[in-house]
């Protein structure tokens, strides 16, 4: 991003232009936020200011765009209207370890979701999600284990990864290169020694690289390698 976009945006959007800049902001108020926690479009995302205590996220955390995080309600407004009283409304949230949420997803106050869990696009939260979960819907509920979702994304990788590059086949008359099959390279490879940098990049992420790097040295790839792999998706 030039200089000149970047000052545009910054004026435009304040502390929500980068992740690190808005999660030191909200950090500042008193918000808990751990380690390699990332907002990837922070300027679309509403994490609520009014009772910064009362808001936990810990580490690895996946914020995408339409987040909504609230500690409090307005709704009472409606009954002051009617009533004349006040009833205040407030309740903390918590989020665990290494959780992902979807895009547009809001979490009301009063919730708490667990370690390892991966809430679905569109979702709304306004209960407890336990651990080792996939949740997803409105209101959200457990969809399955987080075991199960693996096994399923381990099915899914062939046949994927075959679409994406037959279509890219279509659209470009070229083979795909390895930044375009970086998240498959899986498939074609136990060498963690000397991976090209789009797929290193990829083994960085979420802060566990060596782990990652064992995992991968431990595992039996389905293709020997990367030309094998394209070999076997018939010509168009």
């Amino acid at each position: 991003m030039g200089l000149v976009r970047k000052i545009l945006r910054r004026v435009r959007y304040g502390n929500q232009t980068e992740s690190e800049i808005y999660l030191n902001q909200l950090r500042s108020l008193g918000m808990r936020i751990g380690e390699n926690t990332v907002v990837f479009a922070p300027n679309s995302v509403s994490i609520d200011e009014t009772r910064p205590w009362l808001i936990d996220i810990g580490d690895n955390v996946q914020i995408t765009r339409g987040v909504t995080i609230l500690t409090h309600g307005y709704d009472w407004s409606v009954l002051k209207g009617v009533y004349g009283e006040i009833l205040g409304s407030s309740g903390a949230v918590h989020i665990g370890n290494n959780v992902f949420l979807g895009m547009n997803t809001t979490i009301l106050k009063g919730t708490s979701i667990g370690n390892n869990v991966i809430i679905g696009a569109c979702s709304l939260v306004n209960r407890d999600i336990p651990d080792h979960c996939v949740a997803a819907g409105n209101p959200c509920r457990v969809i399955m284990s987080l075991e199960e979702y693996r096994e399923k994304r381990q099915r899914a990788q062939l046949a994927e990864a075959r679409e994406l590059v037959t279509l890219y086949r279509q659209r470009y008359g070229k083979e795909p290169d390895e930044a375009a099959l970086s998240e498959f390279f899986w498939l074609f490879t136990a060498d963690a020694s000397n991976l090209p940098p789009s797929w290193d990049s990829q083994m960085h992420l979420v802060g566990n690289y060596e782990f990652s790097k064992e995992q991968l040295k431990n595992h039996t790839p389905q293709f020997g390698s990367l030309e094998e792999f394209l070999g076997s998706i018939p010509p168009l």
